[in-house]
């Protein structure tokens, strides 16, 4: 995944000096550089990306971020970028050294037009980097959102860091990525046209300032299981997502009933969204 996001933007690093919140800009409120008219931005703490700033009512503030993936043949032949149909971007990455990630929260506001067969992912892992080559970052802790859908209103979200199981290692780096197409960035698939994603109020960190109650709860059966997995939860559901414990996506739905059948035998993630935008997760066993 690092290697794919890398080829498609170009990543500032910074300095980790504030453990109650290590994004950088993550209100969107500083001056941002259009590099290429509502296509590309330099915000700072974020770096060149696919994505613009939105002065039209943002979450708070005066703006916040938004992704959108068009189709624009020009852009793909002036910049390399191996097809037409690109995704919205965002990546920001934060060095430093934290002994206290279990404990840390990623807190979000998000709203989005996403049509059917795709879906907005806004991801923060902690990873041990390992060597210097680009694909031997060790991913430790994570927390994420998957939407699909069309949510006009503001949401928010706030996710505990979980720690994959069996990772070993020192987090040394924060990455947060968001994109308008889980399809481009994650799967190599072909992104949907058309797909909106805004996000602001980005931040990850200790204090309680940052950490929303979650009052949704959801009942996951059967489990173990070795085909359907079903989700029954206090609020309606908007998206389901399964991850492998690599921290893989493996695949998104909409559906309360998930067939997992074709996955081989293991542990798994999930992380359920409800339409409030309320994130709650948990673990499944493949059998």
């Amino acid at each position: 995944m690092k290697k794919l996001l890398l080829s498609l933007v170009a990543v500032a690093s910074f300095s980790a000096v504030n453990a109650q919140n290590l994004v950088v800009n993550g209100d969107f409120e500083q001056t941002a550089t259009p590099l290429l008219p509502g296509v590309a931005t330099d915000c700072p703490g974020w770096g060149p990306g696919f994505y613009t700033m939105d002065v039209m009512a943002p979450f708070a503030g005066t703006q916040s971020a938004k992704m959108r993936t068009i189709v624009d043949a020009a852009l793909n032949a002036q910049l390399g970028l191996g097809s037409d149909t690109i995704p919205g971007l965002m990546v920001q990455e934060v060095a430093g050294s934290w002994a206290n990630v279990a404990n840390m929260t990623f807190s979000f506001s998000h709203k989005q037009l996403i049509p059917a067969g795709d879906t907005a992912i806004i991801l923060c892992q902690f990873s041990d980097t390992m060597g210097a080559g680009m694909n031997d970052d060790v991913i430790l802790f994570q927390a994420y959102g998957a939407y699909t859908g069309n949510l006009q209103t503001w949401a928010s979200a706030s996710v505990p860091m979980t720690a994959i199981p069996g990772a070993v290692g020192t987090a040394n780096l924060m990455t947060v990525v968001a994109t308008s197409s889980y399809n481009a960035i994650f799967a190599g698939l072909p992104a949907v046209p058309n797909a909106q994603f805004w996000i602001d109020n980005v931040s990850v960190g200790t204090s309680g300032a940052n950490i929303l109650e979650e009052v949704a709860s959801v009942n996951v059966y059967p489990n173990p299981t070795n085909g359907i997995l079903n989700f029954d939860a206090t609020e309606e559901i908007s998206v389901v997502s399964i991850y492998g414990m690599d921290g893989k996506l493996a695949f998104t739905t909409n559906s309360n009933s998930v067939d997992i059948s074709a996955l081989p035998i293991g542990m798994y993630h999930y992380s359920v969204t409800t339409v409030t935008g309320k994130v709650i997760q948990g673990k499944v066993s493949k059998i």
